[in-house]
């Protein structure tokens, strides 16, 4: 017979990680989110990047999504 519950342990750590990375993402789009507004108050000359075109809520996803990823580098 097949061993299920480490099969089940593994679902509910695959669940709780995916829990996690939501959270972690949503709270980074906040975060990036201000940023990305202070970001377009400054003059043109003082921005540290160049617009890419995008909206601020783009802005804001866009780094989320770069950043999260590394906290569950293992």
């Amino acid at each position: 017979m097949a061993d299920t519950a480490h099969s089940t342990d593994f679902a509910v750590l695959r669940q709780r990680d995916r829990l996690e990375f939501i959270v972690l993402l949503w709270a980074l789009a906040a975060l990036f989110l201000v940023v990305a507004a202070f970001g377009r108050l400054l003059p043109r000359a003082w921005r540290p990047f160049k617009s890419t075109g995008k909206s601020i809520i783009g802005e804001a996803r866009e780094a989320a999504n770069t950043v999260a990823p590394f906290a569950f580098m293992r």
